[in-house]
């Protein structure tokens, strides 16, 4: 949107700061994408905005804005004892319509929280990004009905929040209607046949068809609903095998504190990093093993409870040491289902003996790095397996995931199938 030459945007001076506010909602919202950036975009928009940037933006130039100009200053507070200003951060502020205004900053999450702490002290509220806004041209092309705007309005909020390429790709996707048109094309070969009453063997074909392709994209639901987060990788095992200074090598700095006796790590902690594209949250637990220790015995509580929810856990042990058997019949039970990878860490300090019984055993040397790409390698082979391909549609939320798989089960119903697929997620699947 823009405005004529002359459709100037002022920029308050310092007097009309203390006016009083109007009680219209003004409202912010960040722009930009999940995880850190260069640069991030906050909106502020309502029809106090431009009064509300002025409190705290300061530029050299008294000159109004126009739309689409660009203004460099200082973001800064006011202290409330006396009108001195406390240390600013280099913004930069373009007004995009009447009454709105983008404010870029720098990407980090400190200096985002500020802006958007500063201007909720004059009530300024912020929310979700504008929806109407947030779906591109090239994907209201294929916006049939309100299911196929839900979809897209969901694929959009999802790929904002993506925080890698390889995740946003398959987001992207979905924005440019993957799922959609195949929804559309399974309506049409449905309907086609539904009108011939002869063909009915032809329509049971094709609602088979159809729900073998449904149980695929229900799989590849596994992938789609954790666009936005990371996977949860525990670290498991007995005291003193190097969990620790695995999570340190595969993140690449020492996030856990690493010692030469039992108990140190008593809590869970996270690091967060990317391999081959895809986000991994990496949590250091205590020791496995008996204890008497209150406060070891819940760190190892929360091990447990970290375990039960984990994507993956990789089994730390080191050569010549078992597992307390007690400590392995507890991750049966917890986490009967959840994949485990077995590791030899400190493989070098007995290199004559046999590393482990288990053949599918990993020997790492988180001192020196050795194995560990492979570690982070077969990582990824596990818990992203069932990557689909490029342009295949995705449910991306657990909602999307349980109708595609609901399809599926409808197979040989070719007419609960078609009602299924127009009604969409019309039918009372509450949101995730």
């Amino acid at each position: 949107m823009s405005l004529p030459q002359n459709n100037t945007l002022p920029i308050p001076s310092d007097e009309s700061n203390g006016q009083p506010q109007s009680k219209q909602t003004t409202c912010c919202a960040l722009l930009t994408g999940a995880g850190r950036s260069a640069i991030a975009v906050i909106e502020i928009w309502g029809e106090r905005a431009a009064e509300s940037v002025a409190t705290f933006f300061r530029t050299n130039t008294t000159r109004a804005m126009d739309v689409g100009q660009v203004r460099f200053g200082v973001w800064s507070r006011r202290a409330s004892s006396d009108q001195a200003r406390s240390a600013g951060e280099s913004i930069v502020v373009v007004p995009t319509a009447e009454q709105s205004f983008e404010l870029h900053c720098h990407g980090g999450p400190a200096a985002i929280r500020r802006i958007i702490d500063d201007l909720s002290e004059i009530d300024v509220r912020q929310v979700a990004p504008r929806r109407l806004s947030a779906i591109p041209t090239a994907a209201l092309h294929s916006v049939e009905d309100d299911v196929d705007r839900r979809l897209a309005d969901e694929a959009c909020d999802v790929l904002s929040r993506c925080t890698t390429v390889k995740t946003a790709a398959i987001a992207l996707d979905q924005v440019r209607g993957a799922l959609r048109q195949w929804r559309r094309q399974s309506i049409g070969a449905l309907a086609d046949r539904s009108r011939d009453a002869a063909d009915s063997d032809a329509a049971d074909s094709d609602a088979a068809d159809i729900a073998r392709q449904a149980e695929a994209i229900a799989t590849a639901g596994r992938i789609g609903i954790r666009l936005t987060q990371p996977f949860d990788v525990v670290l498991a095992g007995p005291p003193n095998v190097g969990k620790s200074s695995l999570i340190n090598a595969m993140v690449g700095y020492d996030r856990s504190i690493t010692m030469d006796f039992a108990g140190t790590t008593r809590d869970v902690l996270d690091a967060d990093t990317v391999f081959d594209g895809w986000p991994l949250r990496l949590r250091d637990t205590a020791g496995l093993h008996a204890s008497d220790d209150t406060i070891e015995q819940q760190g190892i509580d929360r091990a447990m409870h970290a375990i039960a929810t984990a994507d993956l856990v990789v089994q730390v042990s080191a050569p010549g040491l078992k597992w307390d058997p007690t400590a392995m019949d507890a991750i049966r039970r917890v986490a009967p289902a959840v994949r485990s990878l077995q590791v030899i860490n400190k493989s070098d300090l007995s290199p004559a003996e046999p590393i482990d019984s288990s053949k599918d055993a990993l020997a790492t040397v988180a001192t020196t790095g050795q194995g560990v790409r492979e570690l982070l390698e077969t990582m990824i082979r596990l818990l992203a397996a069932d990557t689909p391909l490029p342009g295949s549609p995705v449910p991306i939320n657990q909602r999307q995931r349980d109708w595609v798989a609901e399809i599926a089960r409808l197979g040989q119903q070719p007419d609960a199938m078609l009602a299924r697929l127009t009604r969409g997620e019309q039918q009372g699947l509450a949101l995730s």
